[in-house]
């Protein structure tokens, strides 16, 4: 080792490049360093972003929820049946606001008179009350009086109350002031006065609960929500809901400071503002610690008139899940960081030890010369072992063809995929183990890179051992000392499971928007259907029932209910209830749909075969919503046999599943079909027909509860007899123990 050292000290240019190489090294690392930062910035940046949208979302469906209920209570109060205080039509017009706000969280209406000494209410049952109490006090009656509030609405805040089912919630009221301006037959002339304030009971919790519950960022980010005091109205932590938010996370935790949470809050989210920051947390979905978390938020805005009133929904997630997205990237940077350092530094000693081997030749006898000798060409063979062990070894199919794409050699597994020996791939064609959709293609590609020398990346659908791929293949030239091409090196990658997984996420993010704009239609033709209806029944109770005009209000009454049954087919899809643990039994439920159908089936001349077992379990989910979905594929197997035709239905039970089949003998599925039918709005039936819901809400109830829904069908055009069965499979429900059984159906 001295000897090295003397002779490192006599060559200057050597110490040079030494100190280059050096620098060099240092200046990739500390820039490996900075990139690495730069790159968590970003995502954590990019990653907050789209809490920010999630958040803005759910701020401003409730924004939107608001304003529907604000205009519904401004509607109810221009009613003639309020403002007179009707006594035959005052609780049908409530009933008839109250099927129209029942869905954003309002679960009473209460009219005061004007005196302030008697209410008229009705609650979400339909309960009746006429109460004799004292209102003059109540802050939105004072305020609803003064005759510059006319037509603007009072919100108040949030308070604890007992809402549906006598439970504990959080409340708000919205009232507005009541004027006797309309005018009817009992009352032709109007006298343009105060008579009370109508009130808007309103559970808040339940309504935030709805809306902010469900959001999801990364794997395990979640949503919650504040009022304009500051208070929790929605928390994953249940015990938080109601609970001021600036002290209640110091009693969960008190070794932890929360001022850049509180600060945020205070000074952002309830002043509505919008934005994104981080703060540090005790606990995240059960596990403690302490953690960085990033938040978004964003305002939801009252739109009170007595002050400015906002809500804050929030979205937040630990760190971890930015960490994770770029682990397998910093590590992977850091690998090839280590990989260029290692190489240099081999590269440079080996340059050392080399050139001093030489001298040392120069002075040694041929004997230790041979001796040098013999030991590098065993280092080729151990370097050359290596090399195969990692080509043998990979993951990828990685082989060489000739001009004439003839296969020259085959990694392990090459001969894994296509099940065949090496021997037996060597100088076979490769369109004769490959199969391409395109071979003329495959072939110019080998010449061209024979020719060039270019490396070229393809990516191509491809058949092996009758089995469908999907490979992402780079061509490469394989050059000989002389610069010319003798064989071209192919390096194919399966990429079929991420084919599949980008089909699924475009197929998701279409339901996704589907749903969305589903919902926003249904709520805002809602309103003015209800309105539609609750005047035509006016108008039915002062016209004759002989008379031409009961008959064209009767006409526009039934059109408002066709369009009232739309409306809900579209928030039934958009809004599929959340999970249940009720079970039913699905023979009961077969033959009351059975019993409803019947005379259909006898008038369209279908015969009806039936084939169920004896003593079936009863199985997860609610009988009335099987029962549409049992009436949904009913219907379309009537549909498809027009001319007559045999159904048959099954039930069976195995390994903790009921099996419920329906087969017709109708014209069957074209393969073209297949993958759109459970889409919603997919029809093929005539315009008019069919809406294209049917099969997506009943896919979306099978699913919910924990179930799945199979089709197979066949048609004439492929040569065979026409049918089309449905299954419908459900997880038999809790047994004694009160743990239902895990169901896995992705083998089937």
């Amino acid at each position: 080792m001295k000897k090295y050292f003397e002779y490192f000290a006599r060559k200057r240019g050597l110490r040079v490049v030494t100190i280059v190489i050096f620098i060099l090294l240092g200046s990739a690392l500390v820039l490996g360093v900075l990139s690495s930062r730069e790159m968590k910035r970003m995502i954590s940046e990019d990653f907050n972003a789209q809490q920010l949208g999630l958040a803005r979302h759910a701020a401003g469906i409730l924004t939107q929820d608001f304003k529907i209920v604000k205009k519904e209570l401004l509607t109810l109060s221009l009613s003639p049946a309020i403002q007179h205080v009707e006594s035959v039509s005052w609780p049908e017009r409530m009933k008839i606001s109250l099927s129209g706000v029942g869905d954003y969280g309002v679960f009473e209406v209460m009219l005061i008179n004007g005196a302030g000494a008697q209410s008229y209410s009705m609650n979400y049952n339909g309960a009746l009350s006429v109460e004799e109490c004292s209102f003059v006090h109540e802050d939105y009656f004072e305020w609803c009086k003064r005759p510059g509030n006319k037509n603007r609405i009072y919100v108040t805040n949030v308070s604890r109350g007992i809402v549906k089912e006598s439970e504990p919630g959080l409340i708000i009221k919205m009232a507005t002031p009541v004027y006797q301006m309309g005018s009817d037959d009992v009352h032709p002339m109007s006298p343009q006065q105060f008579s009370g304030v109508l009130v808007f009971f309103l559970d808040a919790g339940w309504l935030v609960k709805t809306i902010v519950g469900p959001i999801r960022s990364g794997k395990t980010g979640y949503g919650w929500a504040i009022d304009e005091s500051g208070n929790f109205l929605y928390h994953l932590e249940k015990e938080f809901i109601g609970q001021n938010a600036f002290e209640v996370r110091k009693f969960k935790d008190p070794h932890i400071s929360f001022s850049k949470i509180k600060l945020i809050q205070q000074a952002k989210m309830l002043k509505g503002q919008e934005g994104t920051s981080w703060y540090i947390s005790g606990w995240h979905r059960g596990v403690t610690g302490t953690m960085k978390k990033l938040i978004a938020y964003a305002p939801v805005h009252l739109g009170a008139a007595n002050m400015t009133r906002a809500w804050s929904v929030a979205v937040a997630a630990p760190t971890s899940e930015v960490e994770a997205a770029i682990h397998t990237v910093y590590v992977r940077q850091s690998m090839i960081q280590g990989a260029f350092t290692a190489t240099v530094i081999i590269i440079f000693i080996f340059l050392m030890a080399n050139e001093r081997t030489w001298l040392q030749t120069l002075e040694r006898e041929v004997e230790e010369t041979t001796r040098d000798l013999s030991h590098y060409a065993k280092r080729l063979r151990r370097s050359e072992e290596r090399y195969r062990s990692l080509v043998e070894s990979a993951d990828d199919m990685i082989y060489s063809l000739d001009r004439e794409c003839n296969v020259l050699s085959v990694n392990q597994y090459c001969t894994t995929l296509t099940g065949r020996h090496a021997g037996e791939l060597i100088g076979e064609n490769i369109m004769g183990v490959v199969e391409h959709k395109s071979p003329e293609n495959i072939c110019s590609i080998i010449s061209h890179v024979a020719e060039t020398g270019e490396t070229i990346a393809h990516t191509e659908e491809v058949k092996i051992g009758g089995k469908e791929y999907w490979l992402d293949t780079k061509y490469k030239a394989v050059k000989t000392e002389q610069d010319e091409v003798n064989a071209v090196l192919v390096i194919a990658r399966d990429i079929t499971e991420h084919k599949r997984m980008e089909g699924q996420l475009f197929h998701t993010e279409k339901l996704a928007s589907l749903g969305s704009l589903s919902a926003g239609v249904a709520h805002e033709i809602n309103n003015p259907i209800a309105i539609i209806l609750g005047f035509a029944e006016i108008l039915l109770e002062r016209v004759p029932k002989d008379s031409k005009e009961y008959e064209i209000i009767k006409t526009i009454e039934r059109q408002g209910e066709n369009c009232k049954r739309i409306v809900e087919n579209l928030l039934t899809f958009a809004k599929i209830p959340e999970k249940t643990t009720t079970q039913t039994g699905v023979v009961d439920d077969l033959q009351r749909v059975l019993s409803v159908v019947m005379n259909t089936l006898v008038t369209k001349q279908i015969d009806i075969k039936t084939d169920m077992a004896e003593h079936l379990p009863d199985v997860r989910g609610d009988g009335q919503q099987l029962e549409q979905v049992f009436l949904n594929i009913i219907n379309n197997a009537v549909a498809a046999m027009d001319g007559g035709g045999i159904l048959t239905i099954s039930a069976h039970h195995a390994d903790g599943i009921v099996t419920i089949g329906f087969t017709d003998t109708g014209h069957g599925i074209p393969s073209e079909n297949m993958d759109k039918i459970f889409e919603p709005f997919f029809t093929s039936k005539k315009v008019g027909e069919g809406t294209g819901l049917g099969l997506s809400v009943s896919y979306g109830i099978v699913k919910k509860f924990g179930g799945d829904i199979r089709v197979t069908s066949q048609t004439r055009a492929e040569g065979k007899e026409p049918r089309t069965t449905f299954t419908v499979l459900l997880p038999v429900a809790a047994g004694k123990n009160g743990e239902s059984e895990t169901v896995n159906y992705n083998n089937g």
